[in-house]
Formats: structure tokens, C-alpha cells, sequence
């Protein structure tokens, strides 16, 4: 019997699996969006700058408004005292020479009942002036807010006056103090009542 060749003994080789893609395909055919854990780290950092944003935003709007508000104020209680002020010079200084101009300048800066009697009065007060010959000047000296309600306010007004006449004599400055009441109308702080303070 023949001899048969000895064959060597070989495993068989495995074929090589294939190398595994490792990239996620999108359901389209394309390649997928990076991870989903770094897209909710970037979603939750842009939320927290939005709120950072609007937080500065409401701020900047509070403070702003305060500050007009305060200047606000300011500019109110500037024209209720300088409306005082002025009200008060316009009752402490006449002059017969010119009485008519000095009522009318004091009709002007006054408003309500305090206007109709003033103007009810005027004619006499004139005539008085006239014949005796009356001068009289008025210097504010202080003036303070009292009381502010609305568009009201009551003033104290410490104010020096010098009174002259026909007879020539002629009155130190006296100092007095007046409490007057000023009300907005159109726009602008007049007189509606006015008196002497004890």
C-alpha cells in the first residue's frame, strides 16, 4: 500500500470580521448630531445668560425710573417753593405808582376762592395805596415746605417788609413769617391761600 504524503497540520484561518463603523448614522443617511449630553450642557448655559440678561435689564429699568423719580421730585418741590416765594414777594411789595400792575402781577400767580377775594378787593386796595401814597417791599428771607399732599402744598415764608408813605415816615424792615397754601393749575403752582402766622 502506498504511502500517502503526510499533510501538516493547519487550523483553517478565521476570516477577519470587519472592522465596525463606529459613527451613528442619522435616520437621513448623514452622520449624527454630536453627542445629546453636550447639547443640554450648551442649552442650559445659554438659558442661564438669557436670565443673567434679563435680570440686568429689569435692573436697568428700576434704577432708571428711581432716578427719574427723584429728579422728578426735586423739580416738583424746586417750583412749589420758588411759586411761594415769588407769591409772598408779589403780596409784600406795592407801589401806588404803579398799583394796578402790582394787583395784577398777584392775580397772576394766584388761583380758587384766594384769586375771587384778592380781585374783589383790588379796586379798594388800590384806591388806598393812591391816596396815601403807600410803598412797601418785600424780601423772602427762608422758605420751607410744611406739608405736601397731591398737587398741593403748604409753605412757611419768613419775609422782611419796609413800608413807606405820604407822611414820610418809613418802617424798619419787619420780619414776619407767612403760611401759604400753592395748588397746581395749568401746569404751573399758584397761591389759593395765604396768611400771617403767629
Amino acid at each position: 500500500m502506498a504511502d500517502v504524503p503526510a499533510v501538516d497540520s493547519v487550523s483553517p484561518e478565521k476570516p477577519t470580521p470587519p472592522e465596525e463603523n463606529t459613527a451613528q448614522v442619522a435616520p437621513g443617511g448623514g452622520a449624527a448630531p454630536p453627542s445629546a449630553g453636550w447639547s443640554s450642557g450648551t442649552a442650559v448655559a445659554a438659558g442661564v445668560l438669557s436670565v443673567a440678561a434679563l435680570s440686568l435689564v429689569a435692573l436697568s429699568g428700576y434704577f432708571g425710573y428711581s432716578h427719574w423719580q427723584a429728579e422728578r421730585d426735586v423739580r416738583e418741590r424746586a417750583e412749589i417753593l420758588d411759586a411761594a416765594r415769588q407769591g409772598v414777594v408779589n403780596l409784600t411789595t406795592m407801589n401806588f405808582e404803579r398799583a394796578d400792575e402790582d394787583v395784577q402781577r398777584v392775580l397772576d400767580g394766584a388761583a380758587g376762592e384766594f384769586r375771587v377775594e384778592f380781585e374783589a378787593r383790588s379796586k379798594d386796595l388800590v384806591a388806598v395805596m393812591q391816596e396815601a401814597r403807600v410803598q412797601s417791599e418785600g424780601e423772602v428771607r427762608q422758605a420751607a415746605i410744611e406739608s405736601q399732599s397731591g398737587d398741593s402744598a403748604d409753605v412757611i415764608v419768613a419775609v422782611a417788609q419796609k413800608v413807606s408813605n405820604a407822611g414820610g415816615a418809613a418802617e424798619e424792615p419787619r420780619g414776619q413769617r407767612m403760611r401759604v397754601t400753592v395748588q397746581l393749575d395749568d401746569g404751573r403752582y399758584k397761591i389759593v391761600k395765604a396768611g400771617f402766622v403767629q
